[in-house]
């Protein structure tokens, strides 16, 4: 039992840290890595903590592994849906390292690309500010990215101002009224934002459908994770 559990503590701490090298580090990673610590814990203390109290730390780490496996397996489920004929197209923005767009931003914007290139008379809402270490802003990174790419100007309206999920959301709505849009949207995001997302769109009175950006699978289990405190942080703050 003691290998059994040093291995997988030992793994988890590994998978939630070697991330960093991909410049991804988050609360996923933190929460991760506090997970591994915890089994490692368990096989150390194990024979040498009163065996009740051992019982009852494994258990709560068991239901903990499945809980979390659980959430996260249905979170990415939700993001693998298809948007079909929307009029208008919500992208909800990512990091722009100083003026070039970052690979999840890259993603973000590729999968709007395709919903705009199959729905020639859709409209495409770019959401997102600028951070203190982007030149521009994340909605102006994208809409460079999607003229290169073929995509009308007419076509792309900018949201440059926002600076969370629920702000890109919010103010793309006041956009979509002030525009007379329609309210049944699709959403480009990566398939891990998805349900929050469209939690939010819910909130806000807006019909979302998922246009998923897909994420490298050696970073998506740390963005899975970070998410499930985004969803309950919406669910009892902002419910």
């Amino acid at each position: 039992m003691t290998i059994a559990l040093l291995i997988t503590g030992i793994f988890i701490i590994a998978v939630f840290s070697l991330t960093v090298f991909e410049d991804v580090f988050n609360a996923g990673n933190i929460a991760g890595i506090l997970g591994g610590i915890y089994i490692t814990a368990l096989g150390l203390m194990f024979n040498r903590i009163n065996h009740t109290l051992w019982n009852i730390l494994f258990v709560a780490a068991a239901l903990g592994i499945v809980s979390v496996i659980t959430l996260m397996s249905f979170i990415y489920i939700k993001g693998k849906t298809k948007a079909c004929n929307e009029k208008v197209i919500i992208v909800l923005g990512c990091r722009v390292k100083w003026d070039k767009p970052s690979l999840s931003l890259i993603k973000r914007a590729d999968a709007a690309y395709d919903f705009l290139m199959k729905n020639p008379k859709a409209l495409a809402i770019l959401s997102g500010g600028q951070g203190k270490d982007e030149a521009l802003s994340e909605a102006e990174c994208m809409k460079n990215f999607l003229l290169e790419k073929g995509i009308a100007k007419s076509r792309l309206i900018l949201e440059d101002k926002s600076t969370t999920t629920d702000e890109n959301i919010a103010f793309s709505l006041k956009l979509i009224n002030s525009l007379g849009l329609d309210k049944e949207i699709a959403v480009a995001t990566s398939e891990y934002h998805q349900l929050r997302a469209s939690m939010i769109c819910n909130r806000y009175g807006l019909k979302s459908s998922p246009q998923s950006a897909k994420t490298k699978l050696t970073v998506l289990h740390v963005f899975l994770l970070r998410e499930i405190f985004g969803i309950i942080k919406e669910l009892i703050i902002n419910k």
